[in-house]
């Protein structure tokens, strides 16, 4: 007995019109949340058009007309305006060195104390030691 065994073709057509569709609502929804955001006036970056629009940043980065896109319409944005403090109220080049000196001669003061106080825990120590008792560290 022989059996006559058909051979099915995969038709995969429906699978690819719905991945093109599925990618081609996910383009609407980044390019909806670029007008938003612009039309809103905030921030335009990565982060913010993935979360307006529901995507991943991941999805964002591969399609290279949106990735260019977010890219140059973040490098157009205004940098907040950083506060600018009056020249009377700078310190001045000889305060700064003053200063410097200060916290130097407080740095060489307190590694003085502090290698006093190691040679005081080892003379402590000798003595405990020296008594039969135990180490301090």
């Amino acid at each position: 007995m022989t059996r006559n065994i058909k051979q099915w073709q995969r038709n995969i057509e429906g699978l690819r019109a719905n991945a093109q569709k599925k990618a081609a609502a996910t383009e609407q929804r980044a390019e909806a949340a670029i007008a938003l955001l612009l039309k809103e006036q905030r921030p335009i970056n990565f982060k913010t058009v993935a979360e307006t629009a529901g995507i991943s940043t991941a999805w964002l980065y591969e399609h290279e007309a949106i990735k260019e896109r977010i890219i140059h319409l973040r490098a157009q944005q205004t940098p907040k305006a950083r506060i600018k403090i009056p020249p009377r109220e700078q310190a001045s080049a000889a305060s700064k060195d003053a200063m410097i000196v200060a916290l130097r001669q407080r740095i060489q003061k307190l590694e003085k104390e502090n290698r006093d106080l190691k040679r005081q825990v080892e003379v402590a120590n000798g003595l405990l030691y020296q008594q039969g008792g135990k180490l301090q560290q």
